[in-house]
């Protein structure tokens, strides 16, 4: 048996070696095909990895208490904020009050979205408020400063230090200057105004009340277990984790993976035909040569598994160049980012289970593209493929 497979192998290399433009091409096939499948995968779960970090970062705590379908607003937010602190695990906590309104700015008028906050609660659980793109963040107490979105800043071509007009939902008004613009990279940006939390509350006539509040723990792992705990020590409420505020995310970048796996599907077909036709005709030109292996001896699955090893030996050549192209290709675009006017920079991510998936993909594209060539020379006639 030992001998065997040694013949097998031998003939294998062999027959690599006799033709080496054809051996280049597939090796490069193979590669292209590798790499590609490796940095589309990675943008694909870069991009992912990308908003769900910035919708924890800007929008969301570990868990986010909010309000019962019966209520718009969480009642009794002082008593719930102690009993909050009581609990080992939870080390910070963020009221909001989220609602509409209208900001005018000279002859200009735009609906908007109003988030409110204290500076110092939410700097403990997100970092909304330090992704600045001009000017200064809200102060502690700050009543008369605003933050507006660059896209708002731009749409009304507002600049900081200038005053605003904010109409409250329920008709107040009130004069406020734009110490900043912020840009997040998500639908904050779209026409959001933030402001401090006191002050939107004696605006709206809101009182010891939130819209809701996001919820920091010790280690997010904890979620499942303090979600139910918190529900009932808090009342009727509703919590949620944090994988259910990005669900909607992830259910859009599936959308996007399934049009990336149409693309890798087909790299690869175009490499398995490279593949299969180049074996099938070197098979073609190399009939004699067949049935002078049939005729010393070789049986025809021992054929069949010299080409089936011949594809597998030029398939892991080709599966580590690609390896290490896709690999250079990631690190490189990491590095040098693409730009979106709305959601900042977008890059490629290297995980190794991506080298992993890719490369086991490749080989076994490459085995079933050898399959058919390979079952063709094991059954060749030995007399025909002598004389022809």
């Amino acid at each position: 048996m030992g001998r065997v497979m040694s013949a097998v192998l031998f003939y294998a290399r062999k027959d690599s070696e006799k033709n080496k433009r054809m051996f280049v091409f597939i090796i490069i096939a193979i590669a292209l095909s590798t790499a590609n499948i490796i940095i589309i995968n990675g943008f694909m779960d870069g991009i992912t990895d990308d908003f769900v970090e910035k919708t924890m970062e800007t929008s969301s705590g570990h868990l986010n208490i909010y309000p019962d379908e019966q209520n718009r607003y969480i009642e009794g937010l002082g008593v719930k904020e102690q009993k909050l602190d009581t609990f080992d695990n939870v080390i910070a906590y963020s009221p909001r009050i989220n609602a509409g309104g209208a900001l005018s700015y000279k002859d200009k008028s735009k609906s908007i979205r109003i988030l409110a906050v204290d500076p110092i609660k939410e700097n403990r659980v997100t970092n909304i408020l330090g992704k600045i793109d001009s000017g200064e963040t809200l102060d502690v107490n700050d009543r008369n400063g605003v933050l507006i979105s660059y896209r708002l800043a731009d749409e009304l071509k507002a600049r900081v230090g200038d005053e605003t007009v904010l109409v409250f939902e329920k008709g107040n008004t009130k004069v406020f200057r734009i110490k900043g613009i912020f840009r997040s990279g998500m639908a904050l940006d779209t026409n959001t105004v933030i402001l401090d939390f006191e002050s939107a509350a004696e605006q709206l006539n809101l009182s010891n009340k939130a819209s809701v509040i996001l919820v920091r723990l010790s280690d997010i792992a904890l979620t499942g277990q303090y979600k139910d705990t918190i529900s009932r020590e808090l009342g009727a409420i509703k919590v949620k984790e944090w994988k259910q505020e990005v669900e909607s995310i992830l259910s859009s970048t599936a959308t996007f993976k399934e049009i990336s796996s149409a693309i890798n599907a087909i790299g690869l077909f175009a490499s398995a035909v490279s593949v299969g036709v180049i074996l099938y005709i070197n098979i073609l030109h190399r009939r004699r040569q067949i049935g002078i292996m049939k005729a010393v001896g070789m049986k025809d699955f021992q054929i069949l598994s010299v080409y089936i090893i011949e594809a597998m030996i030029m398939g892991t050549i080709g599966i580590i160049a690609g390896d290490m192209l896709g690999y250079l290709g990631t690190k490189y675009l990491e590095a040098h980012p693409f730009s979106d006017p709305i959601l900042g920079s977008l890059s490629p991510r290297f995980y190794t289970y991506i080298l992993y998936d890719a490369s086991l993909v490749t080989m076994a594209t490459v085995i079933l593209a050898s399959t058919y060539p390979a079952l063709m020379a094991g059954r060749m006639n030995i007399i025909k493929a002598i004389w022809e």
